[in-house]
């Protein structure tokens, strides 16, 4: 499969993740799920609408753009795909949620202009599915670069294993803004993601910095 074809896979099963997920928040089937149902929105409307779709163009543009601008730093068609492969895109995710955690504690959440480009993100205090996408364009951009960064570090790598870390970059990053706690075998991880982050978004004050794991919030002692 070309890299074409697999980064626009990739982008149509995290539109269905995202539209899916958001869904199952709003079906009154879920709505014992919700986390922080006693919350009220403080964007709704246009102006959630209008950021979210920007973000939602921003986002696919930025992985067309960084993927193919980084050229063979990032991708090698040469390289072929295979079960160790997975390995490298585990480690390659779990570098960037390092880095991530680094730069949204001390930069995002410090002092200087980075912190008030995500409290845009932090003016929704109950994240549901469709408020992943809530952010300054600046972050949407900084979070896809260092990814690409890490990965053209560890890289280059073939189109698929390229592919199957923006998939669970991307989706993750969804289902930790699902806002639902859905106790049930195959969910209970996700789940406490979603929890985690939850309890990230109530104030600009609190811990649970890293994106993809609780682990790093665990090591340095900033787990909530």
């Amino acid at each position: 499969m070309s890299l074409l074809w697999i980064l626009i896979l990739v982008l149509a099963s995290s539109g269905a993740m995202f539209f899916g997920v958001q869904a199952a928040w709003n079906s009154k089937r879920c709505e014992r799920f919700r986390i922080r149902p006693e919350m009220s929105k403080k964007v709704t409307g246009p102006k959630l609408y209008k950021r979210i779709g920007g973000n939602l163009v921003l986002s696919g543009i930025t992985v067309f753009a960084l993927t193919y601008g980084a050229g063979g730093w990032l991708i090698d068609t040469a390289e072929a795909f295979g079960p160790g492969k997975l390995i490298l895109a585990l480690a390659i995710l779990l570098v960037y949620d390092f880095f991530y955690y680094l730069m949204h504690r001390f930069a995002f959440h410090g002092v200087g202009w980075l912190k008030k480009v995500h409290a845009v993100h932090h003016i929704v205090r109950a994240p549901t599915a469709i408020e992943s996408l809530f952010l300054h364009p600046m972050e949407t951009f900084l979070g896809q670069f260092l990814l690409t960064a890490v990965a053209c570090v560890m890289g280059p790598l073939d189109p698929l294993t390229w592919g199957v870390i923006l998939f669970v970059h991307s989706n993750l990053n969804i289902i930790v803004h699902a806002g639902l706690d859905i106790q049930v075998p195959g969910l209970r991880l996700f789940s406490a993601l979603a929890r985690k982050h939850a309890k990230h978004h109530v104030s600009m004050r609190g811990g649970n910095f890293a994106s993809l794991t609780p682990l790093w919030d665990m090591m340095f002692g900033t787990t909530e």
